[in-house]
């Protein structure tokens, strides 16, 4: 499942993020060998609450099977925290940023929602942060709040790896060069082989964790920005052989 989410009915745009999701969506097909008939592509128009809600309930319901599924899922947008910094919230096309709870897709619910079907694995590749800012430093809101960011992937299912683009009180960057959010590009950059730091033709969760931060946090820097990525879940694992 892979969405995009570059336009915003309510709020200023992700730049870049439909271009992340349709270089992820080739990415999907080459590196993880996933068929075209297994991918279900999200962009701007298509992420409407309704839309984004039909491919969760519908489509994803009818392609997962049980224990057997290895489940990626990539999203580029926005999120975004409630003034407690309790709940995490990605945007979708058509979310009122001060109606969270009714327009945008709760992070929690949705991985619980995801847990419910029973995949084998999910890994969540996330190029997005919920500090209140966009790619381009421009605020979210319509009235500037303080935002009280708390712990991190605290409610995260035991068979999910989860890959974040930033801290969550850190702008997710996007990078002008490239035309990509620095996370998406180093992320595909780092699928394509450059995270094999052992060159044994394999990619673990924690090369690529590692090969992120450096790249990523170096070039934010470069940009006048602090930005480190996460993962949750096992560093040992193998994501990719290629």
């Amino acid at each position: 499942l892979i969405i995009g989410i570059e336009s915003y009915e309510t709020t200023v745009p992700a730049v870049f993020a439909k271009n992340d999701a349709k270089w992820f969506y080739e990415y999907a097909k080459l590196a993880f060998g996933v068929k075209q008939s297994n991918i279900k592509l999200l962009i701007d128009n298509d992420t409407t609450r309704t839309k984004t809600y039909a491919a969760l309930d519908k489509w994803l319901k009818s392609k997962i099977e049980k224990n057997q599924t290895e489940l990626i899922i990539f999203f580029a947008g926005h999120g975004l925290a409630t003034p407690d910094g309790e709940e995490l919230y990605l945007l979708l096309k058509d979310s009122d940023t001060d109606l969270l709870g009714r327009t945008a897709l709760s992070r929690n619910e949705f991985f619980k929602d995801i847990d419910k079907l029973k995949p084998k694995s999910v890994t969540v590749f996330i190029d997005a942060c919920y500090s209140g800012s966009s790619r381009d430093n421009e605020t979210l809101l319509a009235a500037a709040r303080p935002l009280k960011i708390v712990g991190e992937e605290r409610d995260a299912p035991r068979n999910f790896t989860i890959f974040s683009a930033s801290g969550l009180d850190q702008i997710s960057s996007g990078l002008k060069e490239a035309k990509h959010g620095i996370f998406s590009y180093y992320l595909m950059k780092g699928l394509e082989g450059k995270a094999d730091k052992n060159k044994d033709r394999k990619i673990t969760n924690g090369e690529l964790r590692d090969y992120l931060v450096q790249n990523v946090s170096r070039k934010a820097l470069e940009l006048g920005r602090s930005q480190k990525p996460s993962l949750a879940g096992n560093p040992n694992k193998v994501l990719v052989k290629y």
